[in-house]
């Protein structure tokens, strides 16, 4: 059985679609089509535009959707959380990044990919990506308007390096950047795992552009190194991307970072013969991200996913619209049925309720037969029994009052600064006070029990525990004083 997925790589001034079609033998390039945006200076404004044309001009029926968005609007981080359940990542995902990022948690969408693979122990190593919904929602809007219903909405670049993972030897490390117009995008993939996402901005023409990514690529990976502790040492750049279209770019990256340069090429890395209505070449540069990401959900790769949530609905409800409709029936029914029996059960409580009260009215006027008007019986008992038992309890001899402050006054004057002591808790009651704290020895503590049995206010002074602490060094102590 045969599938048919398109993969939609957007940019700020272009649109790449491929449409790939698996089986069980093989994949095939069915068509593919490359739109510069009509009104660069309005990139909403073209990619509706763009989006109009690629319906026209490819069939998209039948056909699953994977899109990809500039990895320009995403911010990144390499995380440890001290578990490895997915939920639990996602829910503590907002409080770590949001003291790091310029945003408010509840402005962003956020996903993230765990890089260590299956979790050993607790502790999870991941790369979290977020990106304000004031940028998503313009795409997901976009995409709306020709009913498009993506699988998944990732960052572009990712698809292509996860591709390159997934065919890379364990032992063999590489780097892979993605180039467009405004941003280069660096990922490191120790063997076949991905480690680290970063992007970069770029002047969009200059001389010096290579040199400022390389720069750039230079100053991140050695700070990777250090934190990650890995021996990195990748044989091979690797690098795709629209921004790739200068002559001298992928030279200059070579002889920059001093590791050879290859291109993605991923049609030719797999072999995936190529077709297409459209007459339009294909440039791998240009193609290799949509092709990726078509690939990415036919294997079934894990990566970060940014549509969670936007056409989950409408998809299951398009999808099973007959069945759902058959249950709401039932369902309807069912609630019917449950508020009849809800309706019953009320009135019954509430007769029974109402013999209650009158019992208790019954029992009020017994009990007390002064009081002859009852609106509520059961809190005016209450209150009558409550005023019954203080009357009945004898109130024992109150205490002179001793104010907390004086209280320390009394401690601060008696114990000299000679003596080492340092309170950790003090805890003032009505009948006695809690002392606990660390001195250096324990004839500290028999001299600080003696001086606080001279204060006035202090009945009796005991010593409830003396203990060195573990370093051996202090001794921590508790002292119960009886006003």
């Amino acid at each position: 059985m045969s599938r048919k997925v398109i993969g939609i790589d957007i940019r700020n001034h272009s649109l790449t679609a491929v449409l790939l079609n698996s089986s069980l033998r093989e994949y095939r390039v069915d068509d593919y089509i490359h739109l510069p945006f009509s009104d660069p200076d309005d990139p909403e404004k073209g990619l509706s535009a763009a989006l109009e044309t690629l319906t026209e001009n490819m069939d998209l029926s039948g056909s699953d959707y994977v899109v990809s968005i500039p990895a320009g609007h995403f911010t990144f981080r390499n995380l440890k959380v001290p578990f490895n359940n997915s939920k639990k990542i996602r829910m503590v995902l907002p409080f770590e990044l949001e003291p790091t990022l310029p945003y408010a948690a509840e402005d962003l969408v956020i996903d993230f990919h765990i890089l260590n693979g299956p979790a050993a122990g607790d502790q999870t190593e991941l790369v979290a990506a977020a990106i304000e919904k004031k940028q998503l929602v313009p795409y997901i809007e976009a995409l709306a308007s020709i009913n498009v219903n993506p699988e998944r909405l990732t960052l572009s670049g990712l698809p292509t390096a996860l591709c390159l993972a997934n065919q890379a030897d364990l032992e063999e490390d590489q780097l892979f950047i993605e180039i467009d117009e405004a941003h280069g995008t660096l990922f490191v993939l120790a063997g076949d795992r991905l480690q680290l996402i970063r992007s970069f901005p770029l002047p969009t023409a200059s001389p010096s552009r290579a040199k400022l990514l390389c720069s750039q690529i230079q100053q991140t990976l050695a700070a990777f190194q250090e934190s990650a502790g890995l021996n990195f040492e990748p044989l091979e750049v690797v690098v795709s991307g629209i921004g790739l279209d200068e002559t001298h770019m992928a030279a200059e990256i070579t002889g920059a970072l001093d590791i050879p340069v290859k291109a993605a090429s991923i049609a030719d890395r797999l072999d995936i013969p190529v077709e297409s209505n459209t007459g339009s070449s294909w440039i791998p540069v240009q193609m290799d991200n949509a092709l990726a990401l078509a690939l990415m959900e036919v294997e079934g790769f894990d990566s970060l996913n940014f549509h969670k949530g936007q056409f989950a609905a409408q998809k299951f409800l398009s999808k099973h619209k007959s069945p759902l409709i058959k249950t709401g029936i039932l369902a309807a029914a069912v609630l019917a049925l449950m508020f009849f029996n809800i309706l019953m059960e009320t009135y019954t409580v509430n007769k029974q309720v109402r013999r209650i009260n009158s019992q208790m009215t019954q029992i009020f006027k017994a009990t007390f037969p002064e009081v002859k008007t009852i609106r509520y019986p059961y809190p005016e008992m209450q209150a009558k029994m409550l005023e019954a038992k203080k009357n009945a309890v004898f109130q024992a001899e109150t205490r002179p009052h001793i104010r907390s402050i004086d209280i320390l006054n009394s401690i601060s004057e008696k114990i000299p600064e000679s003596i080492t002591l340092n309170l950790t808790r003090l805890v003032i009651q009505p009948e006695n006070v809690l002392i606990s704290g660390t001195t250096d020895t324990f004839n500290s503590v028999d001299d600080i029990k003696s001086r606080l049995e001279q204060i006035q206010h202090f009945e009796k002074v005991t010593i409830s525990s003396a203990n060195m602490d573990r370093s051996g060094n202090e001794v921590r102590f508790m002292l119960k004083v009886e006003l």
